[in-house]
């Protein structure tokens, strides 16, 4: 049975309601970000998506797309939830294995901006990691993305 109604791609998509006031606004770096992609600090004070992996850098989730691509950095802004622990994301998985219960209860790291890597549990001190709460390996959701999806939240790594 489907767990998500709307499969995506790539890319973390907000599953609870939004706080009143939860948005931030970050000057972007020279890049064309995507709705749902992983911020990072680019430490110049722009916003980024080149992770690969948490890291104590990274400020939130994209919430619209913005191509900067061809700007000065700081030329335009993107929009960004926080990565706070209230809420609940749906996000494809991008590596290893189509997810079943048993990464359910765990953190993983990225495996991209846009995917996290269920072969990767190791974190940062002061990062976050992606606490998986449970999954959609539906018919639906491989057909979308192979490996399936992971519903959760970003939770600390020192907790």
């Amino acid at each position: 049975m489907a767990k998500v109604s709307r499969y995506h791609a790539r890319g973390f998509f907000l599953l609870t309601q939004l706080a009143a006031g939860g948005l931030h606004t970050l000057p972007a770096a020279a890049v064309s970000i995507i709705k749902g992609d992983i911020l990072t600090d680019d430490t110049n004070g722009y916003a980024t998506n080149t992770a690969t992996a948490f890291s104590a850098i990274d400020v939130g989730v994209a919430i619209a797309s913005v191509d900067n691509s061809a700007g000065a950095a700081g030329a335009v802004d993107v929009q960004m939830i926080p990565l706070l622990r209230q809420y609940q994301w749906v996000v494809p998985v991008g590596n290893n294995a189509v997810i079943t219960r048993g990464y359910v209860g765990d953190k993983y790291d990225l495996h991209n901006a846009y995917s996290i890597d269920l072969a990767d549990t190791t974190g940062v001190a002061s990062a976050v990691g992606f606490f998986i709460d449970d999954f959609d390996a539906s018919t639906e959701a491989v057909a979308v993305t192979t490996y399936g999806y992971a519903i959760g939240h970003f939770e600390p790594h020192d907790a």
